[in-house]
């Protein structure tokens, strides 16, 4: 299946727009001049908390008018877009030919603190019943990583300011502007030692990508999405720092694909400390040495393994449901050599990975150039 087309909006605070009006806005750029679509599909997670609206699918279709077609709705947290495309996948090899993935989310309906309650919901039910938090959770883990393989903070900090490097040069990124490593630890204190500067910025998006089965003036080949679900909270995983469900989703896809051999990647950092965690979990690194790969720039855009040249969940923002679509958009731009932030040159294989929490689920979809 094929990567014909994408579209995706500025991720920011976008007030004037309600969740309707992003994902018909970027359906709409992703369409012109498509004689319609078999199936129409809404990746979203918040929105039915943010906006009292259900059965988004079929309401974008209609708003669209797209009169008779099919319409689906997936919700799978943080990983809801390549959920999507993973379900997107299956019907192309079936009964569909063209397939509207769409992404969207709102986050800016509420307060900050319901919002945040809000994405508590995302993990398992004992963060909100015990009002931990999802951040408390990242500072643990990042606090374990550095004890157990001696990483310093000021290691830890290369992330970040490497996301917000990426995200300058990207015009639908959130956070467009460089930090030094340095800034990332005289921010907020969020929960020790993380700093708001190791996390996403609270922002609302919308995404598309079209896939068809045919290779009709393709961006990139969607080769395959494979996925997994693994345990509901990480106190009930054998090594907390270990995504498991990452790492037999990618051993799936390799067992038929040689997807260690890839260009780029754009993986999933709703913290600092996820990012090594998912680069470590799929074996794009050593354990224990991620954070020192990141600081040595061998994930930088001109790096061995260019990683994030969108800026990533942590700069361009991460609008949950949409994110996955982005993911892939970004991913087949970079494979067409038509991405309009960093490009990484002669790019021919590339990844997007998506994970909810710290392991509940995750997806890895592989792509392959056309031209």
């Amino acid at each position: 299946m094929f990567v014909t087309r994408v579209a995706m909006e500025k991720v920011d605070r976008h007030y004037e727009k309600g969740v309707r009006e992003l994902a018909a806005g970027v359906a709409r750029k992703a369409l012109e001049g498509v004689d319609g679509v078999d199936y129409v599909i809404v990746a979203s997670s918040l929105s039915y908390l943010q906006e009292p609206q259900l059965d988004l699918g079929a309401h974008l279709a209609s708003a669209l008018g797209l009169k008779g077609t099919r319409a689906l709705n997936v919700e799978a947290g943080e990983a809801s877009g390549l959920a999507a495309a993973e379900m997107a996948s299956a019907l192309l090899k079936g009964k569909a030919s063209r397939v509207l993935v769409v992404g969207v989310d709102k986050l800016t309906n509420f307060p900050s603190a319901e919002t945040y309650a809000h994405l508590s919901l995302l993990y398992d039910e004992s963060i909100s019943t015990y009002s931990s938090g999802f951040g408390s959770v990242a500072g643990i883990l990042m606090r374990l990583y550095m004890e157990r393989y001696g990483v310093d903070r000021l290691t830890m900090a290369h992330w970040p300011a490497l996301m917000h490097s990426n995200a300058k040069h990207n015009p639908y990124a959130m956070l467009r502007f460089a930090i030094a490593p340095e800034k990332v630890l005289e921010a907020m204190p969020m929960a020790d030692p993380i700093t708001l500067m190791d996390s996403f910025p609270l922002g609302d998006g919308a995404a598309a990508v079209l896939l068809e089965s045919k290779p009709r003036d393709a961006l990139a080949e969607l080769v395959a999405v494979e996925s997994a679900v693994g345990p509901a909270s990480v106190a009930w995983s054998e090594d907390p720092l270990f995504i498991e469900p990452l790492a037999l989703a990618f051993n799936r896809l390799s067992e038929r694909y040689q997807v260690g051999e890839v260009d780029l990647v754009e993986l999933h950092d709703s913290f600092t400390i996820t990012a090594l965690m998912v680069l470590e979990s799929m074996g794009l690194e050593e354990r224990g040495k991620a954070a020192e790969a990141v600081a040595s720039g061998r994930f930088s855009p001109n790096g061995e393994l260019p990683v994030n040249p969108s800026g990533g969940l942590k700069a361009r923002g991460h609008p949950i449901g949409a994110t996955g679509v982005y993911q892939l958009a970004e991913v087949a731009l970079q494979l067409a050599g038509s991405f309009p932030g960093l490009k990484v040159e002669g790019a021919k294989r590339g990844l997007a990975v998506s994970v909810n929490g710290f392991g509940s689920s995750a997806y890895v979809a592989y792509l392959r150039g056309v031209l």
